[in-house]
């Protein structure tokens, strides 16, 4: 599958892939995907997250998502959709807010693990079928309301398979919890272009004591200072896969004073300066 697969895209498009251009050099998608996994294993990382794919399990990213590959299987294969960016939350709204809280904090679903349904994982399948069947040739006339139809439809499919309990959970989260999958967010949609801790708690409207708080006890006592750079250090390696740009430009694009403070912070995070990790690469 060609990397312009990854991009944004104006309308629904289908794939069937192994995701292989992924798995030496992380993307950023411009686009909503939606991964259903039907063969293997591999885990599929956002840089500060990461999940365990496997047969029957499904992966919803939104847009702007930074997203890598590793340790695929050599059987590994997914069917792929993939939405023009904020069309998923403008299907899902109608339908209930609570279930996009719900796939904001949860995007990551087990459709045969878990006590699921015995039909379930086959619902899955039937809907990828169909998104085969109308995004795979072109569409000459009704296109829009055929890809609006066909998103809701399914969206309210599964919305049906998930126990209300769970999709309500999102609103019953205590504050802390949900000011940490906020956190998260931020820092997925931020960490390029901000790289400390009070502007996430100004966003967020708290202390960034009260932010270091929450996110110790929640994140296995790493630090908020910590994730943000996490997620920045895989900013940083996304920008060195590609040759067109010089160390010095990618620091001025990622918010850092000079090329030399980067490259102190990706040495003292990697043990490779800037540099050899590029040359580690080719």
């Amino acid at each position: 599958m060609d990397k312009a697969f990854f991009s944004d895209t104006p309308h629904i498009q289908y794939g069937e892939t192994d995701m292989e251009p992924l798995v030496r050099n992380a993307c950023r998608f411009g686009c909503d995907i939606q991964i259903v996994c039907t063969r293997g294993t591999a885990e599929i990382s956002t840089g500060i997250q990461s999940y365990g794919m496997r047969r029957g399990t499904e992966l919803f990213l939104f847009g702007g998502t930074l997203v890598q590959v590793s340790d695929p299987s050599p059987d590994f294969t997914v069917r792929m959709l993939l939405y023009p960016k904020d069309v998923v939350i403008k299907a899902i709204l109608p339908i209930d807010s609570d279930f996009l809280n719900y796939l904001h904090e949860y995007p990551f679903l087990d459709h045969i693990g878990g006590g699921a349904p015995e039909d379930e994982w086959e619902n899955v399948l039937q809907w990828m079928d169909m998104a085969r069947l109308l995004f795979t040739r072109p569409v000459q006339y009704f296109r829009k309301q055929i890809e609006q139809n066909f998103l809701q439809s399914m969206l309210m499919c599964l919305y049906n398979h998930i126990p209300r309990k769970k999709v309500t959970a999102s609103r019953e989260n205590s504050r802390r919890q949900v000011l940490c999958h906020q956190f998260m967010r931020l820092i997925r949609e931020n960490s390029a272009r901000e790289h400390q801790v009070p502007f996430y708690a100004d966003k967020l409207c708290i202390s960034p004591r009260y932010l270091g708080d929450i996110v110790v006890e929640n994140f296995g006592g790493m630090t908020p200072k910590q994730l943000i750079d996490k997620q920045l250090i895989a900013e940083i390696k996304v920008q060195l896969d590609n040759p067109l740009f010089s160390v010095s430009e990618i620091a001025q694009y990622l918010n850092f004073p000079e090329h030399t403070s980067m490259s102190r912070f990706f040495k003292r995070n990697t043990g490779m300066s800037p540099k050899e990790y590029r040359a580690s690469r080719r």
